[in-house]
């Protein structure tokens, strides 16, 4: 009957009022009053249900955040690691700190410590997936390090100089020195063993050795400077062996061969420095569209010989002169013929990024990203480096906020609420090298017709 029907279906609360108001209602039963209470009840179902699905996926959606904790276990538990703690030295930096973090004997996930493995790079690249095992447990992330993640790799390494401080007495560019820029292979355990200190308080599992790997990209990358000493090394070296980077770069027991290269063409070209000028942009774009008139449709091909020969006509660092065309001069040329040139490109990239969740640099794909029809006759290059200058800009107005801090979000705020200068100088400016590049293809064109 209907009353057994309304008894056994489950009611939400403040269904009972509703039940006893359509109870009296069926004393009198007419078939109206009947099909009214059919319909309450079916409504308040439909609710029931639809309250019971948003319930559920609250939870889901919890679950999703609580990642499992990973089962730990003393660093010291594994067997290779109490081989080479008997036979640790006194004086070498790296056994400082690997007997310290041994002594400590810290805890650490058990899947990293049972995948032990150790790549060591000669370069500042990141470890791939390809250069690991193939069978990983899939509780091991590899790649994609956060701001967050940097920032408590960094703040571990900075506790552990200071743990160790008094026994190493090493200043910190020594002690980066002595630990990530020696590139033996023989020592990749001991480096791993460092990485799983690094790793403490990361909110993913790692590998050590990509760990310990990330924080020497961090901190050898940071400028440095070279002593009087290495420098004749590096002059002395080229002169006797020729332009061996990677040796010299053994020899030295820096970082990346880019950096003794750097370093020599710095000691040996007295490069110009500086802001461009308009002679100098219209000199590059006549060298450029001579070498290849078709650059800006089909990609950049210039070859280094090309750049060099560039770069020598304008006593310039062929590797800047380079740059300069990608993000400066390439951009306006493709951007006017897109019909972008005069979007406010920083605006429009901001609002993209804020809208599409983008809180970081390395969140975007900006070879995607210059695809959209937004951002037309931009370049990855050009996007990455307008980014780039608005989060400068944005630390240097705001210096306590962290690395962490400075999101897409923060740089956003800065933006909104900073004062713009004119743009007459700069609209000019990309005046005179549309007319120049028109000038051009016009004689190129006519070329083509003699």
């Amino acid at each position: 009957s209907l009353l057994q029907e309304i008894m056994s279906m489950k009611m939400l609360p403040g269904m009972n009022s509703i039940i006893r108001s359509a109870m009296r209602t069926i004393s009198s039963s007419s078939n109206s009053t009947v099909l009214q209470l059919r319909n309450k009840i079916h409504t308040t179902s439909i609710c029931e249900s639809s309250l019971k699905k948003t319930e559920n996926k609250i939870k889901q959606k919890k679950q999703k955040r609580q990642k499992k904790l990973p089962v730990v276990r003393p660093i010291m538990e594994c067997g290779k690691h109490k081989a080479i703690q008997t036979e640790l030295g006194q004086d070498a930096p790296l056994d400082i700190f690997v007997s310290h973090i041994l002594a400590m004997d810290i805890l650490v996930p058990k899947v990293a410590l049972k995948t032990n493995v150790s790549v060591v790079r000669g370069n500042l690249n990141l470890i791939k997936r390809s250069d690991l095992p193939k069978n990983l447990d899939p509780e091991l992330k590899v790649g994609r390090f956060s701001v967050r993640d940097n920032e408590i790799i960094l703040e571990n390494w900075s506790h552990l100089k200071n743990q160790t401080s008094k026994k190493l007495q090493l200043d910190e560019k020594d002690a980066i020195k002595a630990i990530f820029e020696d590139t033996n292979k023989d020592q990749g355990l001991k480096k791993n063993i460092i990485g799983y200190f690094l790793s403490q308080g990361l909110p993913d599992t790692r590998l050590a050795t990509e760990v310990f790997q990330r924080a020497r990209i961090l901190l050898s990358s940071r400028k440095r400077n070279f002593t009087p000493e290495e420098d004749k090394i590096i002059l002395d070296f080229v002169e006797k062996e020729g332009k061996k980077w990677a040796a010299l770069t053994k020899l030295l027991k820096i970082a990346g061969p880019n950096s003794a290269q750097n370093r020599y063409n710095a000691l040996t070209n007295n490069y110009k420095s500086g802001p461009y000028t308009v002679e100098e942009d219209k000199i590059i774009l006549s060298e450029v569209f001579t070498v290849n008139k078709f650059v800006l449709s089909d990609g950049n091909n210039l070859t280094m010989e090309d750049w060099k020969r560039i770069g020598g006509k304008l006593g310039r660092n062929p590797l800047y002169v380079n740059s300069h065309w990608r993000k400066a001069l390439e951009p306006i040329l493709t951007r006017y013929q897109a019909g972008t040139l005069g979007v406010d490109v920083r605006k429009a990239l901001l609002d993209h990024l804020v809208e599409h969740n983008k809180d970081y640099t390395q969140d975007v794909d900006w070879k995607e990203l210059s695809k959209l029809p937004k951002f037309a006759g931009t370049t990855p290059a050009y996007l990455a480096q307008k980014l780039h200058g608005m989060k400068t800009s944005t630390g240097e107005m705001s210096p306590e906020l962290s690395p962490a801090e400075l999101t897409v979000g923060a740089i956003q705020s800065w933006y909104n609420n900073s004062e713009r200068n004119g743009t007459q100088k700069k609209e000019e400016y990309q005046e005179e090298m549309i007319a120049y590049y028109t000038e051009i293809m016009s004689q190129e064109r006519g070329k083509d017709t003699e």
